[in-house]
């Protein structure tokens, strides 16, 4: 569980830079351009090398997707209902929507279900989360952030935004053989995706702004913690398959904190980013006691 906490420990570096006053405003801008553009990418190609799919994953890497349309199903029209801005329902559609199937996820896998899972855990995170959140993460932002909407400019936005451009390349190049040197590199740039994200929300995380914001922080992390994982478990039930391995660990995964990637997209599309970064500054070290509870429920 080291991950989670340099998770937190980023998190607090993140506001200490802020307090310290040393950083320009925009540093949280600058920080999420090299996530979306550098770090994003680089863990898609890193990730998808040599990966072989086996058919019982299907199903697990496709709840990421189902949680997002439910998301939209569910929160769009009640966002609408309570007379709530587009931007700040595309915020709890992209960072409820999402959850961290990586850097929270993967230590979590490992020391609940066991190490043995790890690549399950990462054909969810990869075909699941990031994908999803390459195209349907992308679209939620372009409309909701307020931009002029069609479907050729939607279309535009999802192939040239980097991460899906990885990830296209990756599944091409998937069994390609590699030097050393690039598998070193995408490593390295990955890398930087955990503490910059972090460094970013923890630097814009501001409590004393939640006054007006309980109402939908409580919807955003009631859907991501609760909801989401319970519609995910009522799936697999209906199936006939709760008590299969691969259905513990996807419904497992659905129990993750909301994630980093679509934090910072949400922070880039400007919406409502005194509410995304609520939503991870409370939603990540909620789920070290909600995320548990879920494993004993399915053991």
């Amino acid at each position: 569980m080291n991950e989670v906490l340099i998770i937190l420990v980023c998190l607090a570096i993140g506001v200490l830079l802020r307090r310290s006053g040393r950083l320009p405003d925009n540093t949280p801008k600058v920080l999420g351009a090299w996530v979306i553009n550098v770090a994003l990418p680089a863990m898609a190609l890193r990730r998808v090398h040599d990966v072989d799919v086996d058919a019982s994953w299907v199903l697990a890497a496709a709840t990421p997707w189902i949680g997002v349309l439910l998301a939209i199903v569910l929160l769009l029209p009640l966002g609408r209902k309570l007379g709530w801005t587009r931007q700040r329902i595309g915020a709890l559609l992209l960072v409820a929507g999402w959850g961290n199937t990586s850097f929270v996820g993967l230590p979590m896998i490992a020391a609940f279900a066991g190490s043995q899972w790890l690549g399950l855990g990462m054909f969810i995170d990869l075909f699941g989360s990031y994908l999803a959140l390459s195209i349907l993460g992308i679209a939620i932002a372009t409309v909701c952030s307020g931009d002029a909407y069609s479907w050729r400019s939607v279309g535009m936005r999802i192939i040239t935004f980097p991460p899906f451009i990885a990830i296209v390349i990756a599944i091409a190049t998937n069994h390609f053989d590699r030097p050393e040197w690039l598998d070193t590199l995408f490593s390295t740039l990955a890398a930087t995706l955990t503490p910059l994200a972090l460094a970013a929300v923890g630097y814009s995380l501001r409590l004393d702004r939640l006054a007006g914001r309980l109402a939908p922080l409580s919807v955003g992390l009631g859907y991501r913690l609760a909801l989401a994982p319970a519609a995910t478990m009522a799936m697999y039930a209906l199936l006939g398959d709760l008590d299969d391995s691969v259905a513990r660990v996807a419904i497992f995964e659905m129990a993750m904190p909301p994630m980093l990637g679509a934090s910072i997209i949400a922070l880039d599309h400007d919406l409502e980013p005194d509410l995304v970064v609520l939503l991870i500054g409370i939603g990540v070290p909620l789920s070290l006691i909600t995320a548990p509870l879920w494993w004993s429920l399915l053991t």
